[in-house]
């Protein structure tokens, strides 16, 4: 299992005065960083240089990552490995307002009649967070959505999390989970079915997120995202994690999608398949797009290079900004 953690270090003594000159009201809140033009306004550059300081250097030194309903659960398919089983594709998409689980009508059995046999793009796949709580009630028939569970955590040293335990039946289950929003809808048009030939579908949706130690084998690392319309089964293994985090709870995960044994199993095709990967992010890093991957120190060069360029853009006091800031750092 490789495991890649980036930690937003500390900031030098050197630079913070330069960021204080930086700052308008002196509090630092998480910037969420989006691409903007450039502007010539010395105000606006001073919040675009912040920005980028803080999210190559912070003061967080979050130890364990707790749980938030404030994020995303994003996944990108590769659809040349999924037609390797039966000419498995995604067909539909149900988001959480779609697929509310307070509708009476949004059933596993309505979703399953509106598979459709139309391939659609399986990269961007979104899932909001579902809240902090019991599980719902009520829910329409099938349904089974989990709310994110108040002892949920991971630890940024190993990356574990809080243990799946025995069932009632003696199957493992989350011990802390995270649930999400959203229902898929596949279609594997070489699938042999028992009653109607060629062809036949497939609902997985009302994820979870939770790790099992016991699935800590063959390079998997433990954790696994679990489909729960009908029935609970994993779905995907996590592998080859990255982790990247400024506080409890601003943090994101990110890795490879396994085939799991039995998602594969159950489609007749290879299991442990590197099938897509996934990005989990809470607090400032939900929707997963506010940060390269790029492992420091290679990020603060990254990050230099794009300063230098934007000093291009700049006036003096702005360049003489930019070399105080390259002394010190």
């Amino acid at each position: 299992m490789l495991i890649n953690r980036v930690v937003i270090a500390e900031i030098k003594p050197s630079i913070q005065k330069i960021i204080q000159e930086l700052l308008v009201d002196r509090e630092f809140k998480f910037m969420k960083i989006k691409p903007i033009r450039y502007s010539r306004s010395w105000n606006s550059c001073r919040r675009i240089l912040l920005g980028s300081l803080l999210c190559v250097s912070s003061c967080a030194n979050a130890a364990v990552l707790n749980a938030s309903a404030d994020g995303t659960f994003t996944m990108h398919l590769d659809r040349n490995v999924l037609s390797t089983y039966s000419g498995y594709f995604l067909s539909a998409v149900w988001n959480s307002e779609d697929s509310d689980y307070t509708n009476p009508s949004n059933t596993g059995e309505y979703f399953s009649a509106h598979i459709g046999t139309t391939e659609i793009s399986s990269l961007n796949q979104i899932f909001n967070l579902t809240d902090i709580g019991n599980d719902p009630g009520n829910q329409p028939s099938q349904r089974f959505v989990k709310a994110t569970s108040a002892n949920f955590t991971i630890d940024s040293e190993t990356l574990q999390g809080v243990d799946a335990v025995i069932g009632p039946y003696g199957n493992r289950i989350a011990g802390a989970q995270i649930g999400t929003l959203g229902v898929q809808g596949f279609y594997a048009p070489f699938w042999q079915t028992a009653c109607c030939g060629l062809g036949g579908g497939l609902v997985n949706g009302d994820f979870s997120v939770f790790y099992d130690s016991t699935r800590q084998t063959a390079g998997r690392s433990g954790w696994l995202l679990a489909n729960n319309i009908y029935f609970t089964m994993a779905v995907y293994d996590f592998a080859n994690l990255q982790l990247i985090y400024s506080d409890a709870d601003n943090w994101r995960l990110s890795g490879d999608l396994w085939m799991s044994p039995e998602n594969g199993s159950m489609l007749r095709g290879e299991i442990l398949n590197d099938v897509g990967d996934f990005c989990l992010g809470t607090g400032g890093f939900a929707g997963c797009g506010q940060l390269s991957q790029v492992p420091l120190p290679a990020a603060s060069l990254l990050f230099m290079s794009g300063l230098l360029g934007l000093m291009t853009q700049l006036g003096a006091k702005s360049r003489n900004l930019f070399y105080s800031i390259r002394k010190n750092l």
